[in-house]
């Protein structure tokens, strides 16, 4: 497998932007690609990087994506403002990594394809938020039964 192919892979999984390190490392870990280089993450990142700027041997292809943390490689079909900075506007903002099943993450995607909200991360935020006021009289009910329990000491 070329690491081209390894790295469009990689990145449908995992879902969002790597840098072309992350990605050569990735690949070289799950020994989807080999190299003899003295250095085969710097060989690899730098023919993502390279086939990219030339563009023909850019297939499947890959994109440069602005993100917060610098230039990373993305999927086409990701919107690069998609990985922008935060908005300035909202305020209390953590980053949270989270491992989901693959089945969850496309529907997740599918919901962000959607374009219910601006953005990917606003479009989780969003069901967070709904999934969270549906079950926060269970939410409650267990806080209040962890209280009870408390005050029995």
């Amino acid at each position: 497998m070329t690491i081209q192919k390894a790295a469009y892979k990689i990145l449908e999984e995992m879902g969002k932007p790597l840098s072309s390190r992350e990605i050569a490392k990735i690949a070289l870990d799950r020994r989807m690609v080999s190299s003899i280089a003295q250095d085969p993450y710097q060989s690899h990142a730098q023919t993502i990087e390279k086939n990219i700027r030339g563009g023909i041997y850019n297939k499947p292809k890959l994109v440069f994506v602005n993100s917060s943390q610098g230039r990373l490689i993305g999927l086409p079909i990701w919107d690069s403002n998609r990985y922008s900075a935060p908005d300035k506007k909202i305020q209390n903002l953590s980053e949270l990594k989270v491992y989901v099943p693959t089945k969850l993450l496309e529907k997740i995607k599918l919901a962000d394809q959607a374009k219910l909200i601006n953005n990917f991360d606003e479009t989780v935020s969003f069901i967070l938020t709904k999934g969270l006021s549906i079950l926060s009289p269970e939410i409650k009910k267990g806080l209040m039964g962890q209280l009870d329990s408390l005050n029995s000491l």
